[in-house]
């Protein structure tokens, strides 16, 4: 029997075709903008809590992440993601702690240290973060640049290499334009 060349053409490329679909391939890294939230649980004499429960909890989407921290008082939230939280901590003995206003962006790793007041976890000692959250374990200096700001500067030839000045950690070089 004889098959005609585009005939052969079709059944050999629908052949490597199912052969692609159909071999596993490996699963591809997945980029996601997390954070990481850490800290000490202390009295107010500067002991360590162990044990104490603590809650944060993503403001927007009412997710909740808890744990308790360990004998030396430390607690760790890992791959969290990016956006606003609050954050409570519970113990036996000393009144409930809130935070709110903490908002994590792209790779942060922020330290909160909590330190506790005496009295009953009837009553709460409520903390409202007005400020930036400061990076403590990396040196490198990094910044997100919102929508807003990407839009409304005269970006020339749109050149997204230009947004590095903007981080304050560069500079131009003697003769060179602006923008």
């Amino acid at each position: 029997m004889q098959v005609s060349r585009p005939r052969l053409v079709a059944v050999s490329l629908s052949i490597l075709i199912l052969c692609l679909v159909a071999l596993p391939t490996p699963a591809r890294a997945q980029a996601v903008a997390i954070a990481q939230v850490t800290g000490t649980v202390t009295d107010a004499t500067g002991s360590v809590v162990p044990n104490a429960q603590v809650t944060v909890t993503e403001t927007e989407k009412q997710q909740v992440h808890s744990g308790t921290t360990d004998s030396s008082g430390r607690f760790t939230f890992p791959n969290l993601p990016v956006g606003p939280y609050s954050l409570e901590v519970k113990a036996t003995g000393f009144k409930n702690y809130v935070q709110s206003g903490i908002v994590l962006q792209v790779g942060n790793s922020v330290e909160i240290n909590v330190a506790l007041q005496l009295g009953s976890m009837s009553e709460k000692v409520e903390v409202t973060a007005t400020t930036r959250m400061v990076e403590t374990r990396e040196t490198g200096v990094a910044q997100v640049i919102d929508e807003k700001r990407i839009n409304d500067l005269p970006l020339n030839g749109r050149q997204a290499t230009q947004l590095i000045l903007l981080s304050g950690a560069s500079v131009q070089p003697p003769g060179a334009t602006p923008w």
